[in-house]
């Protein structure tokens, strides 16, 4: 059976057709989701909710697309999953679900279709990251650092920190408040761990190997989005804990730590904005649509969502005028690469005619 093309780094990656469709478009159910939480945080609500909707679709469709690619393609699909630099896009997934589920608890107030999501999220966390792992330690020849390692590794964070996120927000809903908790706890930590450990290879990359402006793909907008994810898991886990008086003693602990990842995640921003510049104006790699950017788009919603949050335990109130400025960036971004998606689309179909 054949297998479907790999894009190099630097090298959009194909999308027109069911062969080779990218694994990681759950990325646009991911951005759609936190797009229409920041939206629905500052009082937007029927834009907020339109998003949604927009999103249930996304989210539909994109399951459909991926069942019909492994009963039409098993062995593409495979190739893809333990393709080391591939295969962790599939998280996307995981985090797209869990995302989709944190939208549907905050806009809608439905704990039950939110319980249902966390536990098809968690379920397809354990599956996808052990097997990712399984393989890509099993399997030989291995690749090296530099063609293997990218942004979209990070998206083990993301997909972990997710679980963690959604937990947070449906425990209060379930007579196993404690237990969705405990997991969601472990989650933020596992999280955390994997943030330290990749990141260091990240930047071992990208400060003692030759990085071309090719090769800064939107994925690297990820260094920010899984630091800002960490910082809404521990203010929703802070959140919980505030209401349980016997957690008290945690929930301290976890604050400290959630500001170190604000920290983090804000000193990302101005590199990012920068190598972004870098690439596309002085570089002149041409700026056209790759789903990758939807990679780009999640981590500025995520970071608007995060302070708003975070700002919200803490009462640094000061804050919140930056997460209005990163709703408001994250949805003209969604915007811009929604319209890329559809010239796209067109293209493909009058090149087909």
């Amino acid at each position: 059976m054949p297998q479907a093309p790999l894009a190099k780094p630097g090298q959009p990656v194909t999308t027109t057709s069911l062969e080779s469709f990218f694994p990681g478009y759950f990325a646009l159910v991911m951005a759609t989701g936190i797009v229409s939480i920041g939206l629905f945080l500052w009082k937007y609500v029927w834009l907020a909710e339109l998003f949604l909707v927009l999103n249930v679709i996304f989210y539909l469709l994109l399951w459909v697309i991926l069942i019909l690619r492994i009963i039409r393609y098993p062995a593409v699909v495979w190739n893809d999953l333990h393709h080391s630099a591939r295969g962790v896009t599939f998280l996307t997934l995981v985090a797209g679900n869990n995302v989709l589920g944190s939208e549907v608890a905050i806009i809608t107030g439905r704990m039950d279709i939110a319980l249902v999501l966390w536990i098809t999220g968690f379920v397809l966390w354990a599956l996808l990251l052990y097997t990712f792992f399984l393989v890509n330690i099993l399997k030989e020849p291995k690749p090296s650092l530099e063609q293997s390692i990218n942004g979209a590794w990070l998206l083990i964070v993301v997909a972990t920190e997710s679980v963690a996120v959604l937990g947070a927000i449906i425990a209060n809903s379930s007579p196993l408040h404690w237990l969705i908790a405990f997991i969601s706890l472990c989650a933020y930590m596992i999280g955390g761990m994997f943030y330290f450990v990749l990141i260091g290879l990240i930047l071992y990359r990208w400060l003692f190997f030759s990085m071309k402006a090719e090769t800064l793909t939107p994925p690297y907008w990820i260094n920010m989005g899984a630091v800002a994810i960490i910082t809404l898991a521990g203010s929703r886990l802070v959140m919980y804990a505030n209401g349980h008086e016997t957690l008290s003693h945690w929930a301290g602990f976890v604050q400290a730590f959630t500001m170190f990842f604000w920290a983090f995640a804000s000193w990302w921003i101005p590199l990012l904005f920068l190598m972004f510049a870098y690439r596309h104006f002085i570089a002149r790699v041409p700026l056209k649509y790759d789903p990758q950017y939807w990679s780009m788009v999640f981590p500025l919603g995520m970071y608007g969502v995060c302070t708003f949050t975070y700002a919200s335990i803490t009462g640094f109130t000061f804050i919140k005028p930056i997460s209005a400025l990163f709703v408001i960036l994250a949805l003209t971004t969604w915007v811009i690469v929604f319209i890329g998606l559809f010239i796209d689309l067109f293209s493909a179909g009058r090149k087909k005619g």
